[in-house]
């Protein structure tokens, strides 16, 4: 009966066994399982170390660009510098040889040409222009001389030439006067078309016409140019050198005053050339006929010719 009971217990001690040997495997797959806990612990740490290091990369890279683009602006900052340097030295070099060539002897004027002068003479021109020989020639500024000279009531037109390295050409269109007329109670020289050239002055005087224009008649002003082309053409009995004065009246339209003769002209200035041509074969009637002497007023109008003579009512 003991056996039995003995054979369960080695069987119990051999279980016993079995499962010390299965705790003592169970310790080898713990070690196996630490082992491969800390070899993935190493594995998810690489990455990380990976990125980290690829961060710091990153980092330099964009220090190195940043280091590379500021490197490429300064480089172009100093062309700027450099360029604007040369062109200040460029500039101050370009003024140094003009003044040098403004003031050196070769460029002097030795040559003072002037053309169409008629009354003004040569030294009223040179003052005017503010210019005498032996000036730099590439100091005279051709506008500013033709501007002064235009400054001048004789003068028409001026144009100043400069022919190097020592001539200087000056060409005058002067202001032709035509009459004489009253402008704020002085008497003045006027051109063919009645505008103002200059004062009349004793020293200067020049004959001519007078002229008088009523208020409101300077509208007809065109005639006068016109009467002057017909005188030169011959077509009036009379030459500008016999008139005294001529008006420009609303009464009468145009009257001419001769000098040799006591005899006052009025020619309508609406269809005036008719009126000129009528009037024209009138005085030869009374030069025929020896009257021409007692003839104080003919008067051409609308075609139609009337004479008053001396002693007449008028």
């Amino acid at each position: 009966m003991s056996m039995p009971a003995r054979h369960v217990s080695r069987l119990g001690l051999g279980q016993g066994k079995s499962r010390n040997a299965h705790s003592y495997g169970g310790g080898r797959d713990s070690r196996a399982k630490v082992t491969a806990s800390r070899t993935g612990n190493r594995e998810s740490r690489l990455p990380l170390a990976k990125a980290k290091v690829n961060r710091s990369r990153a980092t330099a890279g964009e220090a190195l660009a940043g280091f590379t683009a500021l490197g490429g602006l300064l480089k172009r900052l100093l062309t700027l510098v450099l360029a604007c340097v040369a062109l200040v030295a460029v500039s101050v070099g370009l003024l140094a040889g003009y003044r040098w060539l403004t003031t050196i002897d070769y460029f002097a004027i030795r040559e003072l040409e002037i053309t169409g002068l008629n009354r003004m003479a040569r030294e009223d021109v040179l003052s005017q222009a503010e210019i005498a020989p032996g000036t730099n020639l590439l100091a005279v500024n051709m506008e500013n001389v033709e501007a002064q000279l235009m400054g001048n009531p004789w003068i028409e037109s001026a144009q100043v030439t400069r022919v190097l390295p020592g001539a200087l050409k000056i060409r005058i269109v002067e202001r032709e006067p035509s009459y004489i007329v009253q402008y704020e109670e002085t008497l003045c020289y006027a051109d063919v078309e009645g505008r103002i050239i200059d004062k009349v002055k004793a020293d200067k005087f020049v004959s001519l016409p007078q002229v008088e224009v009523e208020s409101g008649m300077e509208r007809h002003l065109g005639v006068l140019e016109e009467l002057r082309r017909a005188i030169a053409d011959k077509r009036t009995p009379f030459g500008l050198d016999q008139v005294a004065w001529i008006r420009l009246s609303w009464r009468h339209g145009m009257e001419v005053r001769l000098m040799d003769r006591s005899v006052v002209l009025c020619v309508g200035v609406d269809d005036w050339k008719n009126n000129l041509a009528h009037m024209g074969l009138v005085w030869e009637n009374l030069a025929k006929r020896g009257e021409l002497d007692q003839a104080a007023i003919i008067s051409a109008q609308n075609q139609k010719v009337w004479v008053e003579k001396h002693g007449q009512a008028s």
